[in-house]
């Protein structure tokens, strides 16, 4: 019996959903949120200085973007696997989100490397600076965790004996009043990410859309509409 064409070339199409481009796609999105982060804390930087409700209203605008941005990507690509699943093209993977989403934010995890080092003085200079504009959509939690320290790295400075004409000088680390405490919190903040890909992944193939449900109101005509609306585009 002759095979149908179109099943034929439906079976050789590649989907190109792997894990790995998932992933790829997600450490961009953060790229992205955090080139519009650091613009957005160099704006409202003087709502950060002395104010704890200033550091939480500029994290709350860093997180409403660049979190939504993560998540909106991971969501469709669930729907996406949704369907080629309902079509038998592939196996379901519920865990595909978390994968992707661990994969995607190694770099950022990595960026933790160095201010370890600085605070062991392996790295002579501090390098908060650095990783507070590596991590930008995290800048208010950071500066919570560690409000010492300016916007420019500063060498360390190694203590030294009191002399005739000069008092004793105090070792001043690399990066100065970061606990180990702060810095492990630190380490696991770019793991938000990873979390909204897992939920936004699982969410996208069970067709379960929290905007519906908002601001639809489960409302199936609404949520119809809606739908034929974007197959149109």
């Amino acid at each position: 019996m002759e095979q149908n064409p179109s099943t034929q070339k439906q079976q050789t199409v590649p989907l190109r959903n792997e894990t790995w481009r998932l992933a790829w796609q997600t450490f961009l999105n953060i790229l992205i949120g955090t080139v519009i982060s650091i613009i957005i804390v160099i704006s409202l930087s003087s709502l950060m200085v002395g104010s704890i409700w200033g550091k939480l209203i500029v994290e709350f605008i860093c997180l409403a973007i660049t979190l939504p941005i993560v998540y909106g990507y991971m969501w469709g690509q669930g729907d996406r696997d949704a369907n080629f699943i309902q079509f038998g093209r592939m196996q379901p993977d519920p865990l595909k989100g978390l994968w992707a989403g661990l994969l995607g934010v190694i770099p950022w995890v990595l960026t933790a490397v160095p201010l370890a080092l600085s605070m062991l003085e392996i790295i002579p200079f501090d390098f908060m600076p650095i990783y507070r504009l590596l991590n930008a959509p995290m800048w208010g939690f950071i500066n919570m965790l560690h409000p010492n320290g300016g916007a420019i790295p500063h060498a360390a400075v190694p203590a030294q004996p009191a002399t005739d004409t000069m008092p004793a000088i105090e070792a001043i680390p690399a990066t100065d009043g970061l606990s180990w405490g702060a810095f492990w919190i630190i380490f696991l903040l770019p793991f938000i990410y990873t979390a909204f890909c897992a939920v936004g992944y699982y969410l996208g193939t069970k067709r379960l859309s929290i905007i519906n449900k908002v601001v639809y109101k489960d409302d199936p005509e609404k949520i119809a509409a809606r739908r034929n609306k974007k197959r149109r585009r």
